[in-house]
């Protein structure tokens, strides 16, 4: 079957997307639409890349489903929170990388009914995170105990976060490796939208919102957006600690994000698939 993919938010990742479409990264995939709130982007985009239908942007994100059989989302928390129950109320897949609109406990259900009543399926890719399947599998039969994420990022990586501005916290201030939040997955994720997906989407495979503690670090000296996931249970005790390059068009977004959004979608018509 081939793939036609939708983009719902013209971003760094929609970028990244939409040339690997057009370069057949993604194999048996076509260009079903593109939404952005900002359509020039979109209709440039379209007119500058070859392989590419220039007629391709969507006025609304709900269109992207008369045209697409799965729909990745990489725009924000608000627009999983306005559009995810409808999209898939049509039947569509959607892939979504804002996951931490889904520390509303409200939303999460409503999303699973929905997925369940269209029979549609609702994907969180593994983004800028390793472990996962590691985490899953000792969450099974209750085989998982504490989950600590660590995230320690350059300052500039965390600018504009609501946590940062409403602690009033000084970025360019800070000389050394700092704390600057310490809670649940569920607290971390509307503190920090842009920056923490990555601890819901472990949540979500682990001990769920309320439990799995997230520490956040800003560090001068730091270059890469550092993750360490702790993890301890009667599966045994697990460490991951990886360095990821953030994307050089956006010091928030991890470049390897990009990459697995791309790798979720790729994996949709292999004829082989690794991995949980």
């Amino acid at each position: 079957m081939e793939l036609a993919v939708g983009i719902f938010g013209y971003g760094t990742i929609g970028r990244e997307v939409l040339a690997a479409i057009a370069d057949g990264s993604i194999p048996d995939s076509t260009l079903g639409g593109v939404y952005d709130r900002h359509p020039e982007r979109v209709d440039e985009a379209l007119r500058s890349i070859e392989h590419l239908d220039e007629t391709a942007r969507c006025d609304d994100p709900l269109d992207l489903a008369a045209t697409c059989n799965v729909v990745l989302e990489c725009a924000s928390h608000s627009a999983v929170e306005r559009y995810a129950v409808p999209l898939l109320e049509t039947g569509t897949d959607l892939l979504v990388l804002s996951v931490g609109a889904l520390a509303d406990a409200d939303l999460h259900d409503d999303v699973c009914r929905a997925a369940a009543a269209s029979g549609a399926r609702f994907e969180v890719p593994s983004g800028a995170l390793a472990g996962v399947d590691a985490i899953k599998g000792a969450a099974v039969h209750g085989q998982l105990d504490e989950v600590v994420f660590t995230t320690i990022k350059p300052p500039n990586g965390l600018s504009g976060a609501p946590h940062i501005e409403d602690h009033d916290i000084d970025l360019a201030a800070i000389e050394e490796k700092q704390l600057v939040f310490e809670g649940s997955a569920r607290e971390a994720a509307p503190a920090f939208p842009a920056n923490i997906n990555v601890a819901m989407a472990l949540s979500l495979a682990g001990l769920g919102a309320d439990d799995t503690v997230v520490k956040i670090f800003a560090d001068p000296d730091e270059t890469d957006n550092v993750h360490i996931i702790e993890a301890h249970g009667g599966a045994g005790s697990m460490e991951f600690a990886f360095h990821t390059k953030p994307h050089p068009d956006n010091p928030k977004t991890s470049y390897i994000a990009a990459l697995s959004a791309i790798a979720s979608l790729q994996r949709r018509t292999a004829p082989l698939v690794v991995g949980t």
